[in-house]
């Protein structure tokens, strides 16, 4: 039996075909643990079947994780808030996600959606690791962060987490399109919305999966300047 990995994924917005095409790649299996980073929806073509697929692998059995990101908080407030809804749908990509649910915009949202997000999680929390959608204060212990922080704050400089686990997390897309590893704190926001790619993190070795929205497939190594070349 093969051991089981720890598989972090970064932010998807709304792009399902690298979502589909990192899954089969990296072919997850029963006694994985996949950790999915937030911000699922905006900017991508396909924010509904984002979700659709995220809830069929729960469906499935496999051992999931999801953290909430600030796209999801924006999503919530943009049902409810018109003013909200306005700076949504102008500055965060949020009309590509109402057009994925239909012409009925919000009311075509259906409540399993709803109900999927409102489960997503602040954290994550391993013997040697924490997982978060954006950033931590480093002399806060875990359950006295603030919510801004844990999913708005941008990564910058972050200075090691006092727990001495390493952060792995998202949020702040890497114009590079690979990772970025200081060591004690890791993002994997791939910018796959922005013409980037979606990563997939084996968080025990180091390596990873990346696919874009063309289908093409790519690994690498955290440390390595460039991930290997893409292939169909």
């Amino acid at each position: 039996m093969s051991a089981m990995r720890t598989l972090a994924i970064g932010d998807i917005h709304g792009c399902l075909v690298p979502l589909e095409v990192l899954w089969r790649k990296v072919s997850p299996q029963p006694e994985d643990r996949i950790i999915f980073m937030g911000d699922y929806i905006d900017r991508g073509p396909d924010s509904k079947g984002v979700i659709d697929f995220l809830i069929h692998l729960q469906q499935r059995g496999y051992d999931l994780a999801f953290l909430s990101g600030n796209h999801e908080e924006k999503f919530f407030l943009s049902e409810m808030d018109l003013t909200d809804r306005a700076h949504w749908l102008d500055a965060w990509g949020g009309g590509e996600t109402l057009e994925s649910y239909g012409p009925g915009g919000f009311d075509d949202v259906p409540e399993s959606h709803w109900e999927f997000l409102r489960k997503n999680r602040p954290y994550v929390e391993t013997d040697t690791h924490i997982f978060v959608h954006a950033n931590l204060e480093a002399d806060l212990p875990l359950d006295q962060q603030l919510p801004f922080t844990l999913i708005h704050k941008k990564f910058g400089h972050p200075r090691p987490h006092m727990s001495g686990k390493v952060m792995v997390c998202g949020h702040t897309a890497q114009k590079s399109h690979v990772p970025l590893d200081l060591g004690h704190a890791i993002c994997i926001d791939t910018d796959p919305g922005r013409g980037g790619w979606l990563t997939c993190l084996h968080v025990e070795s180091g390596c990873y999966w990346q696919a874009n929205v063309e289908k093409s497939v790519r690994t690498g190594m955290l440390g390595s300047s460039s991930p290997g070349p893409g292939v169909s």
